[in-house]
């Protein structure tokens, strides 16, 4: 299966891009939910040091998974239409629809983050999109090539020196305002409720809500051996409506020629407090 799927990560003749990996583990771990469950799936597909995000904030996948039984769904299906992967090919992301029912009907906006293991095999770290976004967009025709972003032209040494350098202009940051010029000019930025920024102003704009004032707290961050690609996650807060509010950021960083800059970034809102 795995074989099969990697082998519909390109188009017929093309080149292999450093993504396709990344692609074919994504379509793989969908494929198994269709067979076996979601649930049972993502038990099979997980890291020993895979992230979820949970009522509380994030939580250690293996024993959230570990806690849940089986509810017999075969019908949870997802699929590609982004991804990225690092230089080094270690690290690397997809995001894409996802569907809840038997006609694939795209409900919201999924994002994982994948790391290769020890043995060779891709395993996810984090698994969490921002949801239901207002166009979560069509599926990719079968064995359709997935556009990914273009590999960065170097790097920054090693794993170490690219998280330290990326933590750093994280917490130099005051807000998501003086993030947001950190943007790529083709950064995906994704929000829960409002369409899909895929480059330019729109995405500054997204990455500004639901406040300009959203102030980040690190929690992770994972580096490609190359130094090219960096993975963050933690926690987000901001005031609404004069009430404290908190969120999970997901990022993705690429070293460029300019230095540093934002690919991926996505916030999930919890839910406000009960009154």
């Amino acid at each position: 299966m795995a074989l099969m799927l990697c082998a519909c990560a390109s188009a017929p003749g093309a080149a292999p891009v450093a993504a396709d990996p990344v692609i074919a583990a994504e379509r793989a771990f969908a494929a198994r939910a269709g067979e076996i469950g979601w649930i049972p799936a993502f038990r099979e597909f997980v890291a020993p040091d895979g992230q979820l995000i949970g009522q509380a904030g994030l939580v250690a996948a293996p024993a959230r998974l570990a806690a849940l039984e089986d509810d017999g769904n075969r019908t949870l299906y997802w699929a590609p239409t982004y991804a990225g992967a690092a230089r080094s090919g270690d690290l690397g992301f997809t995001t894409g629809p996802a569907s809840f029912d038997a006609a694939r009907t795209p409900a919201i906006q999924y994002f994982t983050v994948w790391r290769r293991q020890p043995d060779g095999a891709w395993r996810w770290i984090f698994d969490g999109g921002p949801g239901a976004v207002a166009d979560p967009g069509p599926f990719l025709a079968e064995g359709a090539a997935v556009p990914t972003l273009p590999v960065a032209a170097s790097g920054d040494g090693s794993a170490a020196r690219a998280v330290a350098a990326v933590t750093a202009l994280e917490r130099g940051a005051a807000n998501a305002a003086a993030l947001s010029a950190h943007l790529a000019p083709d950064a995906h930025v994704y929000r829960a409720g409002a369409p899909r920024a895929f480059d330019g102003a729109e995405a500054v704009a997204r990455m500004r809500a639901p406040s300009a004032e959203i102030t980040y707290r690190g929690a992770r961050a994972e580096g490609s051996a190359a130094g090219d690609l960096v993975f963050t996650l933690g926690h987000a807060s901001w005031l609404a409506d004069g009430a404290a509010r908190e969120g999970v950021y997901a990022r993705i960083w690429q070293h460029r020629p300019g230095g540093w800059a934002i690919v991926y970034d996505q916030l999930v809102v919890r839910p406000a407090p009960a009154n």
